[in-house]
């Protein structure tokens, strides 16, 4: 049987496996580190009709809703199983053979994954050693090949915004090299600038949005972009029978209600940052992030210390990242949430810290 060499040679690997998510901290996924409540579970439950899992969901009143909530026009939206589908099918839909990709570097993942599948060129972006990006060194990757840049804002592992200036530039460059842009804006709420009203207007502009972060919803897999009308319409030719299923459906008509679960949710990771950011600069160890997303680098010794740290985390059921590469190898990633939460692991931090002396 022949098989595809750039499907192969691909290496993925599981992650977050065998996690104790009823009693354990999960710190290494950019989740929601606490569950929700009785009542707040109970009110989502009554939003899900047992009418619905016998037939295929008509999700027509959640592109309404999504429209309402954000001052959207329907027509500039697009639903699609969280932003790693919708990532998929503008690389599948836009992306021809011979033409290149660039992303950030170190970014989401599974922008390289993706690249890989489509059998794209990918080129990369990289931070410097000061954990920063120069537009220099962009336009110096940048051929007649590139088709897409993708660029994660605010970005992770490295927390970093773009700011409005330099945003300009990237959109007037790319507009005048027939570029398309694409800002991934998953983790937009805990306080970054938004593209999402530019991109429902200009040209080669997209924004991608996600129910996973600030909603704290990564498990119903759902997100949505915003681009103009007739590019909108392009990218929807590559939907599914339908966007989603009847289950992730309900579940963000019911986030899409009660917005004050959102902005507890990002209230409770706001202090929760504060108090790890300050615990930090007591002991004098350099961080950075916990400002305009849900996670913080925190740096230690070496690359070795990072694994040590990790298994007795993970003994303690408290689970974190690491694994990095390059400038950011020798740290350490966690997410964010309550005060109460944060705690508990500084209290195991403090502990190892003081015992591996």
């Amino acid at each position: 049987m022949k098989l595809k060499s750039n499907i192969d040679s691909l290496i993925r690997v599981q992650t977050s496996e065998n996690r104790d998510v009823v009693n354990g901290l999960l710190l290494d996924r950019n989740e929601r580190v606490e569950s929700f409540n009785d009542n707040t579970y109970k009110s989502i439950l009554k939003n899900i009709s047992r009418f619905s899992l016998n037939a295929t969901p008509d999700i027509q009143n959640l592109y309404k809703k999504i429209s309402k909530f954000f001052g959207i026009k329907k027509e500039n939206i697009y639903i699609g199983q969280g932003i790693t589908e919708l990532m998929s099918h503008l690389i599948f839909s836009l992306v021809e053979k011979n033409q290149e990709v660039i992303v950030l570097d170190p970014t989401y993942p599974m922008y390289d994954v993706l690249c890989k599948l489509h059998g794209v060129k990918l080129k990369k972006w990289k931070f410097n050693k000061n954990l920063s990006l120069d537009f220099k060194d962009l336009k110096k990757i940048v051929s007649k090949k590139t088709r897409i840049i993708f660029l994660v804002n605010p970005n992770l592992p490295i927390e970093y915004e773009f700011d409005k200036k330099i945003k300009k530039d990237i959109y007037d460059f790319c507009l005048k090299k027939d570029i398309i842009l694409v800002y991934d804006e998953a983790y937009y709420h805990f306080g970054s600038k938004s593209e999402i009203k530019n991109a429902a207007k200009n040209k080669n502009l997209i924004v991608m949005r996600t129910f996973s972060k600030a909603w704290g919803l990564p498990s119903i897999r759902l997100g949505f972009l915003v681009a103009n009308r007739k590019l909108c319409k392009y990218v929807s030719k590559c939907r599914s029978l339908v966007e989603t299923n009847a289950l992730s459906y309900q579940i963000a008509m019911w986030a899409l209600s009660n917005k004050k679960i959102l902005n507890n949710h990002v209230l409770q990771i706001k202090k929760g940052s504060n108090y790890i950011q300050n615990n930090l600069k007591k002991l004098n160890l350099f961080f950075k992030g916990g400002n305009v997303t849900n996670a913080i680098l925190i740096k230690l010794k070496n690359k070795k210390e990072t694994e040590k740290l990790r298994l007795f985390m993970r003994k303690r059921k408290i689970y974190i990242r690491t694994n990095f590469r390059d400038s950011i190898e020798d740290c350490i990633r966690i997410s964010l949430g309550p005060v109460k939460k944060m705690k508990k692991f500084m209290k195991v931090f403090n502990y190892w810290l003081k015992i591996k002396k």
